[in-house]
């Protein structure tokens, strides 16, 4: 809309003329709104497609060596992990706690090497972003200095079955601003798999 009064270094503004400016940025803002909704609801269906993946995927598994395969083919291929452990503290669960496997730490409830991870225990709520070198380097040995991002996820009530905890080199994947509503439903996910496959 042009409006023919306008002039350029004039001191008085139109009243038409200033409420065509007020609207002009209130339609910008309104469109960066709704572009920005749009893109969330696109992300989050995305998630969720990967999470129904995800469940699919450990619904087929047959025992605790098939819930391991499972949790590799979704976390690499789904989520984008380069690494991930499982790090059971429920030995009880024998079918996963007697896995060989480098993907699955069986490490008693009260270990002392399980100090380094009470700040996160006590909450018992996942966790995004960087996490101590001391945390890495148990987690992931020596493919820890590959590792930009990570993602901490209990498992159980108070992470009573231990922790999952998935890995990226970007350091912008996991970040401590993100929501961890999902992160709250996969941890559920994979702790019924556990129990109802882990024994």
């Amino acid at each position: 809309l042009k409006l023919p009064h306008q002039q350029r270094g004039a001191a008085a503004v139109s009243l038409v003329e200033r409420q065509v400016l007020v609207l002009r940025e209130k339609h910008a803002t309104l469109e960066k709104k709704l572009y920005e909704l749009i893109e969330n609801g696109r992300a989050n269906d995305a998630i969720v497609d990967r999470m129904h993946r995800l469940t699919r995927r450990l619904l087929r598994a047959r025992d605790a060596a098939g819930l391991v395969a499972a949790l590799e083919a979704s976390l690499r291929e789904d989520f984008g992990a380069s690494h991930w452990v499982l790090v059971l503290t429920d030995l009880s669960l024998t079918g996963l706690a007697g896995l060989h496997n480098p993907h699955v730490r069986a490490v008693p409830k009260g270990s002392a090497e399980l100090r380094i991870f009470e700040p996160f225990f006590e909450p018992a709520r996942p966790r995004s972003g960087q996490i101590r070198d001391t945390q890495r380097d148990y987690l992931f040995g020596g493919e820890g200095s590959q590792v930009g991002s990570t993602v901490l996820i209990p498992l159980g009530d108070r992470g009573a079955y231990g922790l999952v905890a998935i890995a990226s080199p970007d350091t912008e994947r996991y970040l401590p601003t993100m929501s961890t509503d999902f992160l709250v439903r996969i941890g559920e996910t994979i702790t019924e798999a556990i129990a109802a496959r882990g024994a």
